[in-house]
């Protein structure tokens, strides 16, 4: 009989946290687990179940558990639930340490067999005193943190000194097979405004985390190049208008939020992605997938998916100039780029697919499973 696992997050946005938690809920073998989603209820109805597609699980609204008071009132509610639902499993996704905090707390309170966060990034952040305690209380009821990242994991242990012993590092995977795309000439010409230009992709959030700022200085150093972002956020005004200052407006797209992933990668030369801090990057493993040579910034996380010269390059995060001169170096030479290209799709296959990814956190839920 399958064992049940209840999933939750308190997102309110469809990001790279999200993707992952929906690649693992789809990976499950459904012989040996049944998932149920736990999403938030935002009054016209959770935002992100307009994302799940095909994704074939049940899901379940429950009342917004943010911080301060108000989320802590609603916590028993949820715990009463999953004492009556008795899941096997309850499993948090956590975009930032704080993340879930009453949605775990609800889970420790009902005695769940197995309870699990995953912690996809570590943010710069104040933690006063009572935040500190409580954190460390709730650490002492939850079974098991995994982080995307050793750096990820290191943080948790110094800054929020939660037991090294109940964190293990997994990282994020990619769906090996959705990221090959046979080349569209229209798309490309769209990207290339029309020209014999080569054509640099960023795929993320325009939000300050992800350093775009920087980008769009070494693209006032790249005349020649064209710059494709794709993705939405609270940035984008700041952004176009940094644009418009740099003279960038006829070599810069925005390209707003896209499903077409796979095709903007197979049409561009280089990826891109200058953040100033990440935990395992989804559209970093996507460009690595679809055999693109990419350019980072060099920061935790990020150094355990690419090793600097051998498949990919890494500079160091806010440098505009390094950055250019990194963009400038592989849009010269195709032999690197096609030779880093081929090393980033062998890595992410032996070591960043979906199923390996999600057989870890399963070997995880099995091992608390038969210790409860």
């Amino acid at each position: 009989m399958a064992r049940s696992i209840f999933f939750y997050t308190d997102s309110t946005v469809f990001g790279g946290a999200e993707q992952a938690l929906f690649m693992l809920i789809e990976e499950l073998d459904r012989n040996a687990w049944a998932p149920t989603l736990l999403l938030e209820d935002a009054g016209a109805g959770p935002p992100l179940a307009d994302h799940l597609g095909d994704l074939d699980v049940p899901v379940q609204s429950v009342p917004p558990m943010p911080l301060g008071a108000a989320g802590a009132a609603r916590a028993p509610a949820l715990a009463r639930m999953l004492r009556r639902r008795r899941p096997d499993v309850f499993h948090a996704s956590l975009s930032w340490p704080l993340a879930a905090k009453y949605g775990l707390a609800a889970a420790v309170v009902a005695r769940v067999p197995a309870t699990v966060a995953t912690v996809q990034l570590f943010p710069e952040f104040e933690l006063g005193r009572s935040s500190r305690w409580q954190m460390r209380a709730l650490a002492a009821g939850v079974d098991r943190y995994i982080a995307v990242s050793r750096d990820i994991a290191a943080k948790l242990g110094q800054r929020m000194s939660w037991p090294a012993a109940k964190i293990e590092v997994v990282h994020n995977a990619v769906r090996l097979n959705r990221c090959a795309s046979p080349r569209s000439a229209q798309l490309r010409d769209e990207l290339s405004g029309g020209r014999e230009r080569p054509v640099v992709l960023t795929i993320a959030r325009l939000d300050p985390q992800k350093g775009h700022p920087v980008l769009l200085e070494a693209a006032a150093r790249l005349p020649g190049i064209n710059f494709a972002l794709a993705g939405d956020g609270p940035e984008r005004a700041r952004l176009e208008a940094q644009a418009e200052s740099l003279g960038l407006g006829n070599r810069v797209g925005f390209l707003g939020h896209r499903t077409d992933v796979p095709d903007l990668l197979d049409a561009c030369d280089v990826f891109a992605l200058p953040s100033l801090y990440e935990g395992s990057s989804l559209a970093l493993l996507e460009a690595m997938a679809a055999r693109r040579a990419v350019v980072s910034s060099a920061i935790g996380g990020t150094e355990e998916l690419i090793g600097d010269g051998e498949d990919g390059l890494l500079v160091p995060p806010g440098d505009a100039t390094a950055l250019a001169a990194a963009l400038r170096r592989l849009l010269a030479d195709a032999a690197l780029r096609r030779r880093l290209a081929d090393r980033a799709r062998q890595r992410a296959e032996r070591d960043f697919s979906a199923a390996a990814m999600c057989a870890s956190v399963t070997r995880i839920y099995d091992r608390l499973l038969a210790d409860a």
